[in-house]
């Protein structure tokens, strides 16, 4: 009983930090500043000024958003170089919202991995327990 308390108590931990880690702590959005800022730069690069990038928010994700005037081929290569950015997952023109798919957030991927991670490390633990116990 108090081995279920204490991995459930270790559990609530592990999200909790991903959630403090991701929201207030901050993570989230330099991820999107930096993103933003890497996005700017590249449309500067290129002398795409009419056109304007920004990561996703609301819930934050590793997509990109573009809108403004292109045609075809500049959209092209603009979308392959967006994704091409670090920590960017997708690139595209921004559409209705009907017609967006919803890519995982980021605070879906911290407690995703901080979880994963968690029962990863039990799971070494109760396998290593296990020559432990059998040496007695």
């Amino acid at each position: 009983m108090r081995s279920n308390v204490a991995l459930a108590v270790g559990f609530a931990a592990t999200a909790a930090s991903a959630v403090l880690w991701h929201g207030p702590g901050g993570a989230g959005e330099r991820f999107a500043t930096r993103s933003d800022r890497d996005v700017r730069q590249m449309l500067h690069y290129f002398e795409m000024t009419q056109v304007e990038g920004h990561v996703q928010r609301g819930p934050i994700a590793r997509r990109i958003l573009y809108k403004g005037p292109a045609d075809d081929f500049q959209r092209t290569e603009l979308v392959r170089l967006g994704e091409d950015l670090p920590g960017i997952g997708e690139a595209r023109w921004n559409r209705p919202r009907s017609n967006l798919t919803f890519p995982l957030p980021l605070l879906g991927e911290a407690l995703a991995m901080a979880l994963g991670s968690f029962l990863a490390g039990i799971t070494i633990a109760y396998i290593l327990s296990f020559g432990r116990n059998g040496d007695r």
